[in-house]
């Protein structure tokens, strides 16, 4: 079940597949005879270094994909340099990947009509020194997923026969889990009135997200957190517009991996007429589809300044923990760089739409 909740789109999946195929009709301009020494694909996200402008998106459950694994995933992005994101509904809680990090990271937070807990888990996220809050926008409800309906989704994974069988060929995932005391939503377990364990976690959580959640609740949870903040799920230049008014520091064009709303464009696709929107406004960042270093590259020369990959690194987390992380991260860089080269430039910085051959219809206007 937690590899088809990864693999997975909301309905049809129609806005999944086209995330990354709309990626294969963008195509690079090469360029000869020019000095390729000297590059470097380190460059900064909302003023902090980083050694690729790629950050490793919140991704749900995590730790279910291998035991403790938001600590392994973000172990690996600390000592390569990029940032990593803490869901709100991770199985390892902030203050577990706190203890087990020497750098801040980022925290993404999802508005649920529990206001005391909205306001506990930001207060929990500053205590934490995590330097950047990430605002989910595009999940006050939540998009039908066939796959996580048909497995019956939960974490731990219910006893039911079937989940018995797969477990049973599954071994080296069972050793890790019973070698953890992390396997539910650690965030919210013990943090709620009244949820305590699994089964009062699933009474709160279901209908639980803020389908009220609008421009001038941003604002406040903005005044409340005091860093810097961006807001994740902005597809449409109006909402981009908004978003920079409200003087948060990034936003991210998204459509949260296709597992919302299923027939939205793909990110890319709407990166040009958000960028021409609000780029000189705010900075913008694109998550979803992107599954190469060469993706990443794209969004870049297309006005973004940085990326997000999320089933790409929980792939490698799945296979190989913290070591995958790392060899996913370290692919992604060696496609940039490569890429990079081989269009003449020495930096991400560097790439522009100059570099690209686009198809007319990535120019028109979606305003």
């Amino acid at each position: 079940m937690f590899r088809d909740y990864t693999e997975s789109g909301s309905w049809t999946e129609q806005t999944l597949i086209e995330n990354s195929a709309d990626f294969s009709e963008i195509h690079f301009r090469q360029r000869v005879a020019v000095d390729m020494s000297g590059r470097s694909t380190a460059t900064q996200m909302i003023g902090q270094d980083v050694s690729i402008p790629v950050a490793l998106a919140p991704v749900g459950m995590a730790g279910m994909q291998s035991a403790d694994g938001e600590i392994k995933a973000a172990k690996a992005a600390e000592r390569f340099g990029v940032p990593f994101t803490l869901s709100t509904m991770s199985i390892c809680s902030i203050e577990d990947v706190a203890a087990e990090t020497r750098k801040s990271f980022w925290f993404q937070l999802y508005v649920l009509k529990d206001e005391e807990f909205v306001e506990s888990i930001i207060q929990r996220a500053k205590d934490a020194k995590c330097s950047a809050l990430v605002l989910t926008l595009d999940l006050q409800i939540l998009g039908q997923r066939h796959q996580d309906i048909k497995n019956g989704l939960s974490a731990p994974p219910a006893p039911t026969f079937a989940n018995m069988v797969d477990l049973a060929t599954r071994i080296r995932w069972c050793l890790g889990m019973l070698g953890t005391r992390r396997r539910t939503f650690r965030n919210i377990v013990g943090h709620v009135k009244d949820v305590t364990d699994a089964s009062s976690l699933v009474k709160w959580t279901t209908g639980h997200f803020e389908p009220r959640l609008d421009w001038a609740q941003v604002r406040k949870i903005r005044d409340m957190w005091g860093g810097p903040l961006i807001l994740k799920g902005i597809l449409h230049p109006e909402d981009a517009r908004r978003a920079a008014d409200t003087g948060a520091d990034a936003i991210i064009v998204s459509n949260h991996g296709g597992r919302q709303l299923d027939g939205a464009i793909s990110s890319i696709r709407m990166l040009p007429s958000i960028v021409e929107a609000v780029g000189d406004q705010i900075e913008i960042h694109l998550d979803s589809g992107i599954r190469s270093g060469q993706d990443a590259l794209k969004a870049i020369a297309l006005g973004a300044k940085g990326t997000y990959i999320g089933r790409a690194y929980i792939y490698g987390l799945g296979a190989l923990g913290e070591a995958g992380v790392t060899s996913a991260l370290e692919v992604i860089q060696k496609e940039m760089d490569i890429t990079m080269a081989l269009c003449g430039e020495k930096s991400p910085d560097d790439m522009s739409r100059e570099n690209l051959l686009l198809p007319k219809e990535f120019g028109a206007d979606f305003s």
